[in-house]
């Protein structure tokens, strides 16, 4: 969406002829920017300006999939954080099972493996440490 419209819906309200503009992005600043009863003429294309810009973000949300991708993202995340709170109340059977939970932690907090610095790299090692043990020593 601000690949788009390199910005999110807003409309300028000039200062002064001489001073220029600032950028307003609700009602409530465009009022405050224009509080005399003079200004009622640029507060009203103001106030048009700014809801033309939001029809049109709607009008693209609606066809890029924007708010939709963005509710399905929260609903997931809620899930994931559902299930981590279940299994780290559970207390582990198992090696394995402690292993689970590394797991856990280390793709929740860092999914892609990024983090060089201490503590990421050794926790990673001692998951492979408990795996390698839960495997066997007939493992490959």
């Amino acid at each position: 969406m601000l690949q788009e419209f390199g910005s999110f819906p807003r409309t300028r309200v000039l200062l002064s002829e001489d001073c220029g503009f600032i950028w307003a992005y609700s009602g409530r600043e465009i009022d405050r920017l224009l509080p005399n009863a003079d200004q009622d003429e640029m507060r009203r294309q103001a106030r048009a300006a700014l809801a033309a810009s939001r029809s049109e973000w709607k009008t693209a949300d609606r066809r890029l999939g924007y708010t939709r991708a963005k509710k399905a993202e929260e609903e997931i995340a809620g899930a994931e954080e559902a299930l981590a709170k279940e299994l780290w109340s559970t207390a582990p059977q198992s090696v394995a099972g402690v292993a689970v939970k590394l797991h856990s932690l280390l793709e929740m907090e860092d999914p892609r493996s990024a983090l060089q610095e201490a503590p990421w790299p050794e926790l990673r090692t001692i998951l492979a440490d408990l795996v390698r043990i839960c495997a066997g020593p007939n493992a490959i």
